[in-house]
């Protein structure tokens, strides 16, 4: 009863399963890859072996892989003749990289039925993992004869020759595609990928021509011309190409970008921004997309120098409808700082920071813009004091929190910032003179007059032009009777240096007063006056050394 069972169903599946016998069974058809013709009776002998083949086959899908192999292995050498068996043990034999045996069994196979396309392409499989190029394209070529019709197994082919380097027989084999589908994009362009890498670029072009013409409304294929042209600086022929973009899409802002090269690469500035500027206007494009490009287009001399005028329009045109500028904040804020525009700089570097407080170089630039900022004192201060948390080592925090301190006359909290910047030292003298210059000022505030002096000093060993320090020094020394020579010396220098400078001559003037010499004091006092007349201080010297001369 069982047997009787088994033949039944060995006559039910044997049209989807049996492989083995005459190589004349195979076929090349959709219908499997072990699929006989149409049924017709077969002897009992057959049946015992499709039988063995279908319990092989069972192992193999039940995961019991050792035993399948036994089972395919002892088909094969008693009944050599069994295609399927060859096939299978040659599958399993490229699963664990046995590449020769695998080459064997497979060979076999397709010996026994030689035009099996699945057997071939696993041929195929085989010899592409073992790298051998030239049976690759041989077997490619086979399997192209079998199924001719079917345009994956030419790709495929092609694909083989230019592993092997054979790109010419690459390229003959897409033109067998072409004059089966006609002209097509994913063909033509590889092609012209292949005609490039054979160093024809003509040929190449010529692939894309006939995109185009037999595609005239598809503008992508005028572009990939325009541009080929450029890297051959073929001027003419691209922007012919670049005319043909703008009169069928005139309203596409990357023609504007493409001319703009274009323009650039003729030494045509001008033109060029013109374009960019249309480009950027328009509101297709984002914000990202036109921050990108401005880095691309432009050079950092040009973007910050000989272009900056255009650069910056185009800065200001990429941020216009920005939806969250935090993520370009910190490039914004820099070109604005650039235009002296700090007020817009620092809220832009306000927002950089609020997504990112980890760059000290974001803190600095905050900072020096607010200090030109009027009214922002405190926020400065406040932003001068977490940097100074954040980043103890950096110089600026500190510095501009002692000026903050000694404008509210703080002095004693402004000197503990500055022996803050002190200990950590100058990198590079960066602030070095200005920070002794205001602990100077400082310590002669707070009383500590010695301080002060060896702080002045120290400043204009670093710095012996600072004419304002050495001013305050010279006056200084003057009101505490400390040294009238060395005062007049260097007050002198200061009026030498700058002899229209109203506080200088002042200084000097008084100085001289306090000499007992008023008559030579009397021009320079005379002078501050005229030049500042509004000043109460100068007009109250003036007096002084007037009614001492008069006594």
């Amino acid at each position: 009863m069982k047997q009787g069972i088994r033949k039944i169903l060995f006559i039910i599946i044997i049209g989807t399963v049996a492989g083995c016998g005459s190589p004349k069974r195979a076929t090349t058809d959709a219908r499997g890859r072990y699929e006989r013709p149409p049924l017709r009776e077969v002897g009992e002998e057959q049946l015992k072996i499709d039988g063995r083949l279908i319990d092989a086959l069972a192992l193999q899908e039940s995961g019991r892989l050792d035993e399948a192999m036994e089972a395919f292995a002892r088909l094969t050498k008693e009944e050599p003749s069994c295609a399927a068996a060859w096939y299978e043990m040659g599958r399993h034999m490229m699963v664990r990289r046995w590449s020769d045996s695998a080459e064997h069994c497979l060979q076999r196979a397709v010996k026994l039925q030689p035009d099996n396309v699945w057997y071939l392409k696993a041929l195929a499989q085989n010899e592409a993992q073992n790298g051998n190029g030239k049976a690759l394209t041989e077997t490619w070529e086979r399997i192209v004869k079998v199924q001719p019709t079917v345009l994956e197994n030419y790709y495929e082919l092609s694909n083989a020759y230019i592993e092997t380097g054979n790109l010419t027989k690459a390229i003959e084999v897409l033109n067998r595609v072409e004059r089966m589908i006609g002209v097509s994009e994913e063909v033509s362009l590889q092609k012209q990928k292949l005609w490039n890498a054979t160093g024809k670029p003509d040929k190449a072009l010529k692939e894309v021509e006939a995109l185009a013409d037999a595609y005239p409304g598809e503008t992508r294929y005028s572009a990939i011309l325009a541009e080929s042209y450029m890297q051959q600086k073929d001027y003419r022929k691209a922007k012919s190409y670049y005319d043909r973009i703008l009169k069928q899409n005139p309203d596409d802002p990357y023609i504007h970008i493409q001319l703009a090269e274009y323009y650039k690469a003729m030494g045509n500035p001008a033109e060029a921004d013109s374009e960019m500027v249309r480009a950027f206007s328009h509101p297709a494009l984002s914000s990202r997309t036109k921050l990108q490009l401005l880095g691309s287009f432009y050079s950092e001399e040009e973007f910050y120098g000989s272009r900056r005028e255009t650069t910056f329009r185009l800065m200001d045109l990429a941020m216009q409808g920005c939806d969250d500028s935090t993520e370009f904040a910190a490039f914004y804020g820099n070109v604005l700082m650039q235009q002296e525009k700090y007020a817009e700089a620092a809220y832009q570097f306000a927002l950089a920071l609020q997504s990112d407080s980890s760059h000290y170089e974001l803190w600095e630039a905050e900072m020096i813009c607010l200090t030109e900022v009027e009214g922002a004192e405190e926020r400065l201060a406040d932003y001068a004091a977490r940097a100074a948390r954040l980043f103890p080592m950096h110089t600026l925090p500190h510095y501009l929190l002692a000026l903050h301190r000694y404008q509210k006359k703080q002095y004693d909290e402004a000197l503990t910032h500055l022996s803050d910047a002190m200990k950590w030292g100058f990198s590079k003298g960066y602030l070095e003179a200005e920070c002794y210059g205001l602990d100077a000022e400082c310590n002669y505030e707070a009383g500590h007059y010695d301080k002060a002096w060896k702080s002045y000093e120290r400043c204009l060993t670093l710095r012996p032009d600072d004419w304002m320090t050495m001013n305050n020094y010279a006056y200084h020394l003057a009101m505490q009777g400390t040294d009238l020579a060395k005062a007049e010396q260097l007050s002198r220098r200061t009026i030498e240096a700058d002899p229209d400078n109203a506080n200088s001559l002042d200084t000097y003037a008084w100085i001289l007063h306090l000499q007992g010499r008023d008559k030579e004091a009397l021009p320079y006092m005379e002078k501050a006056v005229k030049l500042n007349p509004k000043s109460d201080t100068l007009q109250e010297h003036l007096k002084v050394i007037k009614g001492v001369k008069g006594q």
